[in-house]
């Protein structure tokens, strides 16, 4: 069984992870543990007394999670058909608003800023590995499931274009944030080494057969970390075949697009890197079931998104096409040739 996300150890580069090429961040670029970590920065640097803070409804729990740890209040915004922001959604008295370009779906961030010129903009590509370092912020992640799927880790960028004192204020939070000592990473490293035997395909099936479903802790307290050392390794190892990755992906997706061509009333909307490919249809568990037979997983993205927003503030009804699309949209995996 394929499975749905990919939680691969890269089996020819572990050694990598203790005695590799440690990876050097840019100049304006913070290494962490995970993207939300950077969207906490960000906000707690410049909105340090809490403010109205944009987020996409159709999304997972963690983004709206940060934006609560950082001190500040969620506001939900809706998105369009193809799964970008519906501007005309957004408030226009926001102090922030996290642009989650879902499934590497690349928003316009120019028409989000002239709709809401004060606002700091923060761009979430915890998707969109590959699209530009656009807004104030934008945080990147390289965890297992993710794409590249390396282990736990995040990245943000700061704008070069901010003032000084705020590019001071990240850099002072970064220096004074703890790091992975050496059993941490002892324990990180074996978390990763059996979740990627446990989603390996040749024994999928069976995992699939002892997973319990766990609803996550939809407020949780954020842990904030500098990116563990032995993923920094493996990142600086990987990025020599990204754009190979990526393309890779692409001609995956654009293959399963053509075999869903023949199905009626099926859309496929493909992100720049293919992280997965999204079919729209009216009838997503038939699909399901079709995938099923070829032993490929596929499923709902953030199925609960509804529910999880509600425990932030969300009211029902205030973003009809975000809680309509999870009953129509199906995730299949590219990351693997099908």
């Amino acid at each position: 069984m394929i499975p749905r996300l990919n939680i691969r150890f890269p089996i020819t580069r572990q050694w990598q992870f203790w005695f590799g090429e440690q990876y050097e961040p840019q100049e304006g670029e913070y290494l962490l543990n995970h993207a939300r970590t950077g969207i906490v920065m960000a906000l707690r640097a410049t909105l340090p007394d809490g403010g109205r803070v944009g987020v996409v409804a159709y999304n997972c729990h963690t983004v709206a999670n940060a934006v609560v740890n950082a001190g500040c209040k969620p506001f939900f915004v809706d998105v369009t058909e193809d799964l970008r922001i519906d501007v005309e959604s957004v408030p226009l008295n926001l102090d922030a608003i996290v642009v989650t370009n879902l499934f590497g779906i690349r928003n316009d961030v120019e028409a989000i800023r002239k709709r809401c010129p004060g606002a700091i903009i923060i761009v979430d590509n915890a998707h969109g590995y590959g699209l530009p370092v656009e807004g104030d912020f934008t945080v990147y992640s390289i965890n297992q499931g993710k794409f590249p799927a390396l282990g736990e880790g995040g990245i943000l960028f700061v704008s070069q274009k901010s003032p000084t004192m705020l590019q001071k204020s990240i850099a002072e939070k970064y220096a004074a944030m703890p790091g992975y000592g050496f059993i941490a990473q002892v324990k990180l490293f074996a978390q990763m080494m059996i979740k990627a035997i446990a989603y390996s395909p040749c024994i999928y099936w069976l995992t699939m057969k002892m997973k319990k479903s766990t609803n996550p802790k939809v407020h949780e307290k954020v842990t904030m970390l500098q990116m563990a050392p032995g993923v920094r390794r493996l990142y600086q190892a990987w990025l020599p075949n990204a754009n190979k990755e990526i393309a890779a992906q692409r001609a995956n997706a654009e293959k399963i697009c053509n075999k869903l061509s023949n199905i009626s009333n099926c859309q496929c909307i493909i992100g720049s890197n293919a992280f997965m490919l999204i079919a729209k249809t009216q009838d997503p568990s038939a699909l399901q079931a079709h995938f099923a037979k070829l032993n490929i997983e596929t499923a709902t993205h953030f199925v609960r998104a509804i529910d999880w927003a509600m425990e932030f503030g969300y009211q029902y009804g205030s973003c009809p096409k975000a809680e309509r699309l999870p009953q129509e949209l199906l995730m299949i995996p590219t990351y693997t040739r099908i």
